[in-house]
């Protein structure tokens, strides 16, 4: 059984381990149209995000095709023909490679079966739960979005407080299983919130146990911008072609609700790697999503057989 690792929030700052022959020399990060690999004297395959490559391995892009890489010293290298990678040379930042690799290895020892730092989300079919934010996990975005499981042919009303103080805030949904607060609804950074939907409404119906969240405070916010800036000196756009190193940026910081969205547009964009599987599966167990974070585990387990 794999255990459970916890990261704190400010690992981003922690100092990478030192690298040796044997650690990879670059990471697939971004994939556009067909590519291959080689590892070794093996067969090529279809490359994947956040695959490691070694000395000797081939990246092997079709007609029109390319793959980004960032290695180890810390520079972007884009592959649009068929390259066979060598020890990387120049200069750049070594510490993003090293916490990307560092980050994809410490996943790779948690469980689905431990629970979950924050406890397992098991709704009751027909029954509305909370889905998230839960359980006091840090978001990035002052205008969070909500979520919840539906009762059929129930509307909802969302109702929104600061701990420590403030005045609730009611906002009807309708039918709608989400809401993502308006932008005139501003939340204070570092203040702890909670959160509930009342069923059928608030005239009549009945409010849900609440569930709370925790909004960036400002050092945390510099914090996510510095990691952002670091991936833009690479010519890397955070939102597309370096998304898979946002993952990374806000896996590292505690931001398990990003994290997951952003993970779920790189799965959208190309094929993942064991090694992103494996980091899916620590962000859903961490977010309390038993079932799929085992569904993520058991596809690293096929695709390292």
């Amino acid at each position: 059984m794999k255990k459970t690792v916890a990261v704190g929030a400010l690992a981003l700052l922690a100092v990478a381990s030192p690298i040796d022959a044997q650690d990879p020399v670059a990471l697939v990060i971004r994939l556009q149209g067909e590519v291959a690999v080689r590892h070794g004297a093996s067969d090529p395959m279809p490359a994947s995000v956040g695959e490691r490559m070694f000395v000797g391995d081939a990246v092997i892009p079709s007609s029109g095709s390319r793959a980004i890489l960032i290695t180890r010293v810390g520079a972007q290298q884009v592959v649009t023909e068929e390259t066979t990678l060598t020890e990387p040379r120049g200069e750049g930042n070594p510490d993003i490679f090293a916490r990307a690799v560092s980050t994809l290895a410490q996943a790779a020892s948690t469980d689905a079966t431990a629970g979950g730092r924050q406890g397992m989300i098991r709704p009751i079919p027909g029954a509305t739960s909370l889905v998230g934010p839960r359980n006091g996990l840090l978001v990035a975005t002052q205008s969070p979005s909500f979520e919840w499981t539906a009762t059929p042919g129930q509307s909802y009303d969302l109702m929104l407080r600061k701990i420590d103080g403030g005045r609730p805030e009611i906002f009807e949904v309708g039918a709608d299983t989400s809401f993502t607060l308006p932008d005139h609804v501003e939340l204070e950074a570092g203040a702890t919130y909670a959160w509930t939907v009342f069923v059928g409404g608030r005239r009549g119906g009945r409010p849900i146990p609440q569930q709370e969240f925790r909004v960036m405070s400002a050092l945390e916010q510099v914090e996510l911008q510095d990691y952002m800036d670091e991936i833009a000196v690479f010519g890397l756009d955070p939102m597309t072609d370096g998304l898979f190193l946002t993952v990374v940026a806000y896996r590292d910081l505690g931001l398990f609700c990003d994290a997951r969205a952003a993970l779920d547009r790189v799965e959208g964009q190309a094929s993942l790697s064991a090694d992103l599987y494996l980091l899916k599966g620590e962000i859903l167990t961490e977010l309390g999503h038993e079932e799929a974070a085992r569904d993520a585990f058991d596809r690293a387990d096929e695709l390292m057989r």
